[in-house]
């Protein structure tokens, strides 16, 4: 385990030595809603990365500031024009849990590994659709069977005056992490406006208003990105 924690460190220097360009960026947020669901209270949420001829790499991160709740994702992005191809592993652990981020037994790992895709129809008609399926890790039915949970998304950008604005719509097919069977489970509006502080500095601010049919659930979300 040592060794290949340290091939993978040898391989991480590497690539940020040759990356076209490298981003570190910390999202403050009410409260942390993904897909529709409730993830966590207010939390703080870096991410460090790096930008490579269409290739992204980068890790993202999620802590409550209330409770001992945690999330580390390593993700791989690969952009081709107007296609846009995921590889994602999410790993959670609570408080109630010891962080074990190197366990990767099947039904006792925090770990779930996911793979997605994403097309654009046009930069005249910005509409996206994405599909995503965990295909390894602790995703199972409560009959031991592999769950195999899946979300698609459509999602559409747009600007209203200096505030950029999109909207989303994401369901499961089948029954999964998500809900008991098929459903829509995400519906959501949100917005993005920097607010000038300097002439040299302006933050930007964002809140989503989140709705989850499926469990009857609404949420509001604000945030600030550094």
């Amino acid at each position: 385990m040592k060794k290949q924690i340290l091939l993978i460190a040898i391989l991480l220097c590497t690539a940020f030595a040759q990356a076209q360009e490298v981003f570190v960026t910390a999202d403050f947020v009410s409260s942390y809603i993904w897909r529709g669901i409730d993830s966590g209270n207010a939390s703080v949420q870096p991410s460090l990365g790096l930008n490579w001829k269409g290739l992204t790499v980068y890790a993202w991160g999620s802590t409550e500031f209330r409770e001992k709740n945690n999330e580390i994702d390593l993700s791989l992005e690969y952009e081709y024009k107007n296609l846009t191809l995921y590889a994602n592993n999410y790993f959670t652990q609570t408080e109630e849990e010891p962080f074990k981020y190197f366990n990767y037994s099947s039904h006792s790992t925090e770990h779930t590994f996911e793979v997605g895709a994403g097309y654009m129809l046009s930069e005249k008609f910005p509409l996206s659709v994405s599909w995503y399926t965990t295909f390894a890790g602790n995703d199972y039915r409560e009959n031991g069977k592999r769950a195999w949970s899946s979300y698609c998304e459509l999602s559409y950008p747009f600007s209203v005056k200096d505030v950029n604005m999109s909207v989303e719509a994401g369901f499961t097919p089948w029954e999964s992490m998500y809900s008991d069977k098929f459903n829509v489970v995400n519906i959501g509006l949100s917005a993005t406006k920097e607010i000038k502080i300097t002439s040299n500095f302006s933050l930007p601010i964002f809140g989503k208003l989140i709705a989850n049919p499926y469990e009857e659930q609404l949420y509001f979300v604000f945030g600030i990105t550094l």
